[in-house]
């Protein structure tokens, strides 16, 4: 219920729309436990565009749930659980940072991969993981680039990258040469 939209907004009740939250659920458990034997499937190093995920969704979870802002907040989980299967998986001190933000939305499977992690005391017990804010900041921007109105490609520039570079960039693209 909370992913369907803004609590302020009305919106139909459909029983459809509770499959791709689902789904994300499925996803999530897929990503952190083998599905064959049961056992906890974590990875023993980070990787660093799972981790600024990571910080991202810490941040704007914690963000929205003071906006009681639900929805994007479910969102920004589901973001993070997309870019850590897409990576190959989290460590164990990502997942559990992840579960202490879960919790206030999925109890059950927060608790469950909680203690699977090894804890002995209640994921609504623990505190709201930090996030830094320089994880947030980005080294490069993509920008997608549209010739007579469709957009046919993307380039990344550096973040602080000027008109001139960016257009360097841009022609410098064997798609949008083409």
């Amino acid at each position: 219920e909370m992913y369907m939209g803004p609590l302020d907004a009305s919106a139909p009740w459909n029983t459809r729309d509770i499959v791709g939250v689902h789904r994300f659920l499925q996803r999530l458990w897929r990503l952190a436990v083998d599905e064959n034997t049961g056992e906890l499937t974590v990875r023993d190093t980070p990787v660093e565009s799972v981790e600024r995920s990571l910080h991202a969704a810490i941040a704007k979870v914690g963000d929205d749930i003071e906006r009681l802002a639900y929805n994007t907040a479910i969102a920004a989980m589901i973001e993070f659980v997309n870019v850590a299967t897409a990576e190959g998986g989290v460590t164990g001190d990502q997942l559990n940072r992840f579960c202490r933000i879960l919790g206030p939305f999925a109890p059950h499977i927060a608790e469950e991969l909680h203690a699977m992690l090894g804890n002995d005391t209640s994921v609504s017990l623990c505190t709201w993981p930090d996030h830094d804010p320089a994880m947030l900041q980005s080294d490069e921007i993509e920008l997608p680039v549209q010739i007579m109105g469709k957009v046919r490609g993307k380039v990344c520039v550096p973040a602080g990258a000027d008109a001139a570079a960016s257009e360097a960039a841009v022609l410098a693209d064997p798609k949008i040469i083409e």
